[in-house]
């Protein structure tokens, strides 16, 4: 299936659906939305131009999928803790052309904002996910630039996915290492705000489930990324795939982080606030990425 045909299934709150903040038409998004990134909005509006038949997903939510073999082996039990679909994928631009369908996922502009665009990229299209046979026809990306926004969805309909992908990730980080170093950076910011930050909440659930996500995904990409580069494969591990992996799951075991019970009693939450704790399931003996 087309990943526009996937993408239009999706229901926001105008159709009784909470699959979506919004799904529909980018020409009727730029119309509703008035507190959008001016950097985003210029990006869409200049898409919508061009584009008039492009649509937009805003906030999509999904599961994190229990049975992918690269989050068990990651095994950061926290994640399996949280409900209901805690992924959210902030903005999927996409149009069809003839029989030629194409997504650009974006992510708000921050400084590591780069690494959470690949981990939601290697959530949506991971062996089990929906969007599995899509992955040739999705890249990610996260600017502080409209115009690079503009070119890479532009790109969609003219060059190869991958392409598009590794040149936008150039941008970001030169080679593995460094972005090991960002991601390990992201993590120690986040674990030295988030108790401030949960204190002044009432409500800090959501929070917390957003802490927890930005983490699982720091996580898997520095497992992914390593698991998906030949030449580390070859010329670090002599094309031995058990010790590729071995070292991948160390990397993301270098992610520092709260657990999800401590952030709860930073916080100062009564037992009785904190969601109960769930099993997580057994990490494999053997799998692959």
């Amino acid at each position: 299936m087309l990943i526009t045909a996937l993408l239009e299934e999706k229901l926001d709150n105008r159709k009784n659906g909470d699959d979506c903040v919004f799904n529909g038409y980018l020409e009727d998004f730029l119309g509703l939305e008035t507190d959008l990134d001016p950097v985003l909005k210029e990006a869409f509006t200049a898409i919508q131009a061009k584009e008039p038949e492009a649509k937009i997903a805003v906030g999509l939510r999904s599961e994190i999928n229990k049975d992918a073999i690269s989050n068990q082996i990651i095994r950061y039990k926290d994640v399996f803790k949280l409900s209901g679909k805690p992924l959210v994928y902030p903005f999927i631009v996409y149009l069809q052309k003839e029989n030629e369908a194409k997504a650009l996922l974006v992510v708000p502009y921050n400084k590591y904002g780069f690494i959470k665009a690949k981990g939601l990229y290697y959530c949506m299209t991971e062996p089990g996910s929906e969007f599995i046979d899509c992955k040739n026809d999705i890249v990610a990306i996260c600017s502080d630039s409209a115009e690079s926004i503009v070119s890479a969805f532009d790109a969609l309909f003219t060059q190869r996915a991958g392409a598009i992908q590794r040149g936008i990730d150039k941008g970001s980080f030169t080679n593995y290492n460094d972005l090991k170093k960002a991601a390990l950076e992201a993590a120690e910011e986040l674990k030295s705000a988030a108790p401030e930050v949960l204190a002044s909440l009432e409500d800090r659930s959501a929070k917390i489930y957003e802490y927890v996500t930005d983490w699982f995904l720091l996580k898997k990409v520095l497992y992914v990324q390593y698991m998906v580069n030949k030449t580390i494969l070859n010329s670090v591990h002599e094309g031995n795939v058990k010790k590729q992996r071995n070292q991948a799951k160390i990397n993301a075991d270098e992610i520092t982080f709260l657990s999800y019970s401590e952030m709860w009693r930073t916080t100062g939450a009564s037992a009785e606030e904190a969601p109960a704790e769930e099993t997580p399931a057994e990490e494999p003996a053997e799998a692959e990425a």
